[in-house]
């Protein structure tokens, strides 16, 4: 056999050798993906499907204007975490609007309305439903406790795993909680 010849099957040998090694390591790759993604949605098999979390302030302020700042869904713009808030239907007290952050959307429904006592609505996205009230009392004369609870239960396990990484309840709920109080010393 030639020289040359045998130095042609080096070559495509180690080029086969290289081309396995590639496939090899696409296929560890492919294997750890699914490891992980199976690994996520068992976690989220284990975890609750409902997030409940209530958070209570006191707001130097009379209970008629919290209630009023937080039921009018047409000045919204004080709240920090939203890009935008859109009314799809208002019909005697019953809103359905659809508010975007960071290029998500979820819509909400009123559910009830008693003035400057309680106000509730539900809301549903593509991951989750669930609903949020608020429950205005006077502590003592302009100042008033407020206590919002919100409940989301979400659609699969995997998403479930992922929001309760990624999506602090508790934080989203501070934040409005901040911003309403901003909006309270306009």
């Amino acid at each position: 056999m030639p020289v040359d010849s045998i130095d042609d099957n080096k070559k495509r040998f180690y080029k086969l050798k290289i081309r396995m090694e590639s496939v090899r390591i696409v296929v560890y790759i492919f294997l750890g993906i699914i490891l992980i993604l199976l690994i996520i949605l068992t976690i989220g098999l284990f975890l609750p499907k409902k997030r409940i979390l209530t958070k209570r302030t006191v707001f130097d302020a009379p209970v008629e204007k919290v209630y009023n700042i937080v039921t009018n869904n047409l000045d919204w713009k004080y709240r920090t975490s939203l890009d935008d808030l859109k009314i799809i239907e208002s019909n005697n007290g019953v809103d359905i609007w659809d508010e975007t952050s960071n290029g998500y959307t979820i819509r909400f429904k009123t559910m009830e309305k008693k003035p400057c006592k309680f106000y509730s609505f539900e809301m549903e996205s593509n991951h989750f439903t669930g609903y949020w009230f608020a429950e205005f009392e006077t502590v003592e004369k302009g100042k008033m406790r407020f206590s919002a609870t919100e409940s989301i239960e979400y659609k699969n396990p995997f998403i479930r795993t992922l929001a309760y990484i990624f999506m602090n309840l508790d934080q989203f709920m501070e934040t409005y909680q901040s911003d309403l109080r901003t909006k309270l010393k306009e």
